[in-house]
Order: C-alpha cells, then sequence, then structure tokens
C-alpha cells in the first residue's frame, strides 16, 4: 500500500478537529437553551457584580460593616435557597426530551447534563464571596479597623466557603446515594412529558410559581417587608423565583415548541410603545397612587416668591446695612450626598448655635439659611434637614443625629423588591395596576422619617411655607429641588411657591405650573432623585383646575436632576439673581454666603484657597483629585460618542460653578463685607464612599472625619457667628 500523503493527512486531521469542535459548540449550545433563565440571571449578577460601583457597599455591608448576624444569616439562607433553585431547575430541564434540540439527547453529553446543574447551583455562594472580593478591591484600605471586625470578615467569607462546598456535596452526593441503594449504576432517565417528571417535582413547581405570585401581592400590600434581610437577601430571593418559576413555564412552552421569552418581550414592548400599563405617574397630592390619573387640583394658595422673599428680609435684616443670606447648593450622588449635605448643615447648624442662642427656638444658622437648591441626592439632604429641624427642640446636634438616623436605612431593598416583583409583572398586564418602585422609595422615606417624629415628607411641600391661616411662614428655608424633562432636556425647577408671573429660570420650566399644590415632600424629592433605571421616569401629568385651562404642555416626563447638570448652582444662581432684585427695592443690601456641598472626590475644584487658618472669603478642603476613569482612556469610533455626551454633564457642572464664583462679589480685601463661597466636598478617604440607596455606619464615621479634619470648622463659625450677630 502507497504511502498516504502527509499533507493530506494532515489536513484531514484538521478537518476532522473543527467539524469535531464544531459539532461539540452546537452541543453546548443545545445544552445553554433550556436553562436560558437561570444562564441570564446568573450572567446578570455578574454583570452587576463586576462592573457596577453601587453594587460595592451592599457586600462590604454584608461581609464587612453590619453587625447583625441574623442579615448575615439570612444571607447564607437565600444563597443556600438560590443555588438550590438553580440546581433543582436545570436538573428538571436536562430531564425532558426536545424535539426541536435533539442534541439534548446525545450520548455523548450525558456528563454535561449531569455536571452543569451542579456547578451552576455552586456558583451562586461563589458569586457572593467574587462579590465581595470585587468591592475589596475598590478599598483604598482593605484591612478591617478592628479586631471584632476581622473576626467578623473571616467568619463570614468561610460562612460562604462552606456552604459552596456543603452544596456541591449534597448535590453531587445525592446521585451517588441513590446509586448505592440501587446497588448498580442509575442510567439518565428522560421523559417525553411533564406529567412523565413525577408529581414531587411538579408540585414543587407549581408551589413555588403560586409563592411568586402570593409575594408579589404582599409586596403590593406593604413593601418594606423585606426590611432587615438586606438588599442582596432580597436580590437573592427575586433570582430564586426566576429561576424556578421561568425555568418550569419555559419548559412547558420548549416542549411545544413555544418561544416563551420572545412572545413576552414582544409583549411587554407592545404594552409600553402603546402607553397601555404606565404605573410610573407623579403623585400629584398624597393620596394619589402611581397608577392612577390625577384630580383636578384645589384653589391655588402657596405664597409667592417674591411675598416669601419680602417677609424673611424684613424679619431678618436691619435697612442699610449688609444682611447675611446663606445659601446652599447641593450635588447629587445618592444616599452619601444626602448624608453629607444633612451632616454640613446640621455641623454648622449646632456650631453657631454655640455661639449664638437660637432666636425663640429658631437656630440661627438655619434663621438665616434664605434657599437651598438641591439635586438628586442632594436634594434628599436638603430636605431631611429642613425637615429634621421642624422637630422640638431644634438643634443642630439633634438634628444631625435624626437625619443620620433616618438616613442609615435600607432604602434599595424595599425598592429592589418591588422592581423585581411587581414592575416586572407590570410590564406584562395591560392597564395600570399597581403602584411602582418609586412609590416602593418614597414610602419608604416617610416612614424613615416618621421613627424619628418627622411627618412632613408625606405632607405637602408648600405646607413648610404656610401658618395655619394661610400667611407666609418664613421659618424654613426656601427649597428648589431640580429634575429634568425627557423630551426636551430642560431643567424642571420644584419650589414651594406659586408659579412665577415671569420665570425666572433660563432653559427651565417652572415645576409650579405643573405641580399641584399638594404635592408631597416625598414625592419631589424622588422626582430630583430618579435614579438612573434604579428609580423609572415619572410621567407627570397634569389636570385642569376648575375654569382653568391646561398648561402647555400638559406633561412631562421626569427624570433625575443630575442629566442636566449635577451641581444645583444654575438654579442657585438665578435665585441670588432674582432675590437681589428684590432687596434692591426695598433699598436692602445684602452679603451673599454660598455653601457649595459636592461628594465627588473626582469634581475639578474651583477654589484655590486651602489655608486652614484664613478660610475667608474662598475655601475648599485640600485634597488629591481621584481622577475619572474616561479622562485618561481612548475610546473608538463606536463608543467615543457616547462617552462624549455622558461626560458632557459633568462638564456643565463645573461651567456652572464657574458661573457662580464670578457672579458673586467677593472682596479678598474685606470679606466681612464681601460675598462669600466655602466648598465643603468630600475627599478620596479610608473608607469608599458608595453611590447607591444605601450605606453603612463606616460612611458616616469617615464623613465626619473628614468633616473634622478637613475644615476649620470652629473658624468658619465664629466668623459667621459674627456676621449674623452683626446683622441683629
Amino acid at each position: 500500500m502507497a504511502d498516504q500523503d502527509p499533507s493530506a493527512a494532515k489536513a484531514a486531521r484538521l478537518r476532522f478537529t473543527l467539524l469535531d469542535f464544531f459539532d461539540w459548540f452546537a452541543i453546548g449550545l443545545d445544552h445553554c437553551k433550556p436553562i436560558r433563565v437561570s444562564l441570564l440571571v446568573l450572567a446578570f449578577a455578574t454583570i452587576v457584580v463586576s462592573n457596577v460601583d453601587q453594587a460595592n457597599e451592599l457586600f462590604l455591608i454584608a461581609m464587612w460593616a453590619d453587625p447583625s448576624s441574623a442579615r448575615y444569616i439570612s444571607l447564607l439562607t437565600t444563597s443556600a435557597i438560590a443555588g438550590a433553585a438553580v440546581w433543582y431547575t436545570a436538573h428538571y430541564a436536562y430531564r425532558l426530551i426536545y424535539p426541536r434540540w435533539p442534541s439534548l439527547q446525545d450520548i455523548r453529553a450525558e456528563s454535561l447534563r449531569r455536571w452543569i446543574p451542579l456547578i451552576l447551583g455552586t456558583l451562586v455562594p461563589l458569586l457572593v464571596l467574587f462579590g465581595y472580593l470585587m468591592a475589596l478591591r475598590e478599598t483604598p484600605h482593605p484591612t478591617c479597623n478592628t479586631p471584632e471586625q476581622c473576626h467578623r470578615r473571616d467568619l463570614r467569607v468561610t460562612g460562604l466557603l462552606a456552604e459552596a462546598a456543603v452544596m456541591f456535596m449534597i448535590f453531587i452526593g445525592r446521585r451517588w446515594l441513590l446509586q448505592w441503594r440501587a446497588g448498580h449504576p442509575i442510567p439518565e432517565k428522560r421523559v417525553a412529558t411533564m406529567a412523565a417528571l413525577g408529581m414531587l417535582p411538579l408540585s414543587i413547581f407549581l408551589a413555588t410559581l403560586i409563592l411568586n405570585v402570593l409575594l408579589m401581592v404582599l409586596v403590593v400590600i406593604q413593601p418594606r417587608q423585606f426590611d432587615g434581610m438586606g438588599s442582596l437577601a432580597v436580590l437573592l430571593i427575586a433570582g430564586s423565583f426566576f429561576c424556578m418559576s421561568g425555568g418550569f413555564l419555559c419548559m412547558l412552552a420548549d416542549r411545544r415548541g413555544v418561544p416563551l421569552l420572545s412572545l413576552l418581550a414582544l409583549m411587554a414592548t407592545s404594552l409600553h410603545a402603546m402607553h397601555l400599563n404606565d404605573n410610573h405617574r407623579v403623585r400629584q397630592y398624597p393620596l394619589m397612587s402611581t397608577h392612577q390619573r390625577p384630580a383636578p387640583p384645589p384653589a391655588d394658595n402657596r405664597p409667592t416668591f417674591e411675598s416669601y422673599a419680602r417677609a424673611w428680609l424684613q424679619s431678618r435684616c436691619m435697612p442699610q446695612r449688609a444682611c447675611p443670606v446663606i445659601m446652599v447648593s447641593s450635588e447629587g450622588g445618592g444616599l452619601r450626598s444626602a448624608a453629607w449635605t444633612a451632616m454640613v448643615l446640621s455641623r454648622f447648624t449646632a456650631l453657631v448655635d454655640q455661639a449664638l442662642p437660637p432666636n425663640g427656638g429658631e437656630p440661627m444658622f438655619e434663621r438665616y439659611l434664605f434657599a437651598g437648591s438641591g439635586v438628586s441626592g442632594g436634594s434628599l439632604g436638603l430636605a431631611a434637614y429642613v425637615a429634621a429641624l421642624q422637630v422640638t427642640p431644634a438643634t443642630g446636634e439633634l438634628a444631625q443625629k435624626r437625619t443620620e438616623h433616618m438616613l442609615n436605612h435600607d432604602f434599595l431593598a424595599p425598592v429592589m423588591a418591588n422592581a423585581w416583583f411587581v414592575d416586572f409583572t407590570q410590564r406584562w398586564l395591560p392597564g395600570a395596576l399597581f403602584d411602582d418602585r418609586g412609590r416602593a422609595l418614597t414610602r419608604a422615606l416617610e416612614q424613615a422619617a416618621q421613627e424619628q417624629n418627622i411627618d412632613v415628607f408625606a405632607r405637602p411641600f408648600s405646607a413648610l411655607y404656610q401658618h395655619t391661616d394661610g400667611s407666609v411662614a418664613t421659618t424654613s428655608p426656601a427649597l428648589f429641588l431640580n429634575s429634568t424633562t425627557v423630551g426636551q432636556g430642560w431643567r424642571f425647577v420644584q419650589d414651594p411657591f406659586r408659579p412665577f408671573t415671569k420665570s425666572p429660570w433660563t432653559t427651565a420650566y417652572d415645576g409650579s405650573r405643573w405641580l399641584d399644590p399638594r404635592v408631597p415632600l416625598s414625592e419631589v424629592v424622588l422626582n430630583s432623585a430618579r435614579f438612573t433605571y434604579l428609580s423609572p421616569a415619572g410621567t407627570l401629568q397634569t389636570a385642569a383646575a376648575p375654569g382653568q385651562p391646561l398648561p402647555t404642555p400638559a406633561g412631562f416626563q421626569l427624570v433625575d436632576g443630575g442629566y442636566f447638570e449635577n451641581s444645583g448652582t444654575t438654579t442657585l444662581r438665578e435665585i441670588i439673581q432674582r432675590l437681589r432684585i428684590i432687596a434692591a427695592k426695598q433699598q436692602q443690601p445684602l452679603q451673599i454666603i454660598v455653601l457649595h456641598i459636592s461628594n465627588d472626590p473626582s469634581l475639578h475644584d474651583f477654589v484655590d484657597a486651602h489655608d486652614p487658618t484664613q478660610p475667608l472669603p474662598l475655601y475648599s478642603a485640600a485634597c488629591p483629585r481621584v481622577p475619572s476613569p474616561t479622562e485618561q482612556a481612548s475610546y473608538g469610533e463606536a463608543t467615543a460618542p457616547i462617552v462624549a455626551l455622558l461626560d458632557t454633564r459633568d462638564a456643565r457642572g463645573e461651567y456652572a460653578r464657574a458661573e457662580l464664583l464670578s457672579s458673586l462679589a467677593i472682596q479678598p480685601a474685606d470679606p466681612g463685607n464681601g460675598d462669600i463661597l466655602w466648598h465643603m466636598r468630600l475627599c478620596p478617604g479610608n473608607y469608599p464612599l458608595p453611590l447607591g440607596w444605601t450605606i453603612s455606619p463606616p460612611v458616616f464615621d469617615e464623613m465626619h472625619r473628614q468633616l473634622e479634619q478637613n475644615y476649620p470648622l470652629a473658624t468658619m463659625a465664629t466668623w459667621l457667628g459674627q456676621q449674623l450677630r452683626d446683622a441683629m
């Protein structure tokens, strides 16, 4: 026999190898299809864990900072439940015979069908541990601070590793036990119908489906039922139901060749396009639900901004003498921004209280605080500070304690419970039937405030500025909370006053023209803090008052105020301009004292004055700036336009801050008579400062440390107290 051509033999082997590779690739792809729901859940979780900074704090809380053993046990329990759900669904999905996917019967892939469920089920607790390790990567000082914290962290890491090992042994040992009891290897049993799986698995799947519906109903009735478990536990519970219920429904559909997920996606898209299931309406009054259309508003008896400003100036300022007017702009940044804003303002209030006794029970700092402009979390911080001082006794120290206790809540858990159980279901129901996750957040804010005897979050925003007889009340600073309109990209400025006769805002809407006079404070805060995807875009619909035409346009969609610019200084500059005009008519000179509160360590500093002994007239903490990841990267032609569009938001904020600075009459040689600007910023520190709706006690500790160490608070408060004393 003639020798075979070596090149031909090599080509034949290569051809066989390629065919074998594509054959196994097709087999592997087909084996992913019956368990695609579980794979999608795990893939989504992996992307969030490895790429979303807001998730880092959840893992640090669960594994490091949270002293509660009960919440850690709930994390272990829900991790085990989620892992068991993934394994159980995949195990029975592979027992079915699918006419569309004959490769699932391939005898060569029997090991795949045996090992894939085991591995996927064990991955769940390991994924939680991976999230913690990813969070540590972003932590400047990953070592724990106390021996107790070290011991707790090590135990919790060991617990997750042990759980993963035990789950794997149970999954694999189950088959060995069955074979040992039978006395011989048990071949893989494949069945052609769901009924052939047996009563026990069918009963478990049906019970899970029913329990899923019942949990959704419970979340509708009481969105905070998962409070105390922790956000990660809530997400694991939701993932368990996605895998079990979704996997079971896909098994039923796949047996009949029905593309269930594609049909559901088409149905949800169609209902959304026809606006048939919009349950994201802005609540116009306290009793309104987000799935209802608003009723016509009552007569508008809110005070005007001019009447508020004139009454404020007359009650605090002496004619012909420069009157100190404190203004605050607070940037967005989730709960860290809210906590930092409330902490800065409460601390100044307490220090000025020590220098000047309160006037009739009203702290002097708040008495001369005329207005605050907030964005997103900054709006929540301003509202929490003002609301805390409505509770007697009104002191800075008590305000700080009240706001910290209020904001030290897991606001993410009720939002996630509503998002994955209620809002997710609502997408496939024609007609708006349930309150959305935005309402879950406002309800959580209201209840957290009520625990501190603060009730104003559930009451109309304008009630803070009116006495019972309808006259204007000036005991609370005027809050201007910024949102953004979707269709126009303009600011939507929310305030507690009647609509301006002539709008003072540039490229912005006067929110009072569209908002009901009874709109609750919690809803106004939400409109400013509709954090991307976490809170939905709100559909603002306006009902005409009797005998009044509808404003044009009749409604908007509102998103987070940070979409336009995240500093709040654009609105504050326009408030200052308006106040100067009113004061000039009364021949009242003003000294504007601006506190700009920011929380992003990567922010460019626009105040170049860092001498702690000379904090006037400009001051900001001297801290190294952390460059944004997009600043030093290079992008391709596909991603560069998107990155540029996103980065322009920060650039607009820097431009707005520069415009504010240029509008102030600052006199370095005579700071007592000129305007003042203090930039209260956060710096990179010893603990990561998260961006989200839950923070831990170490975050508050880090903020306390920075506030006391980075700022000459005593010098600032002494000077400020002297200015206020001279104005009396």
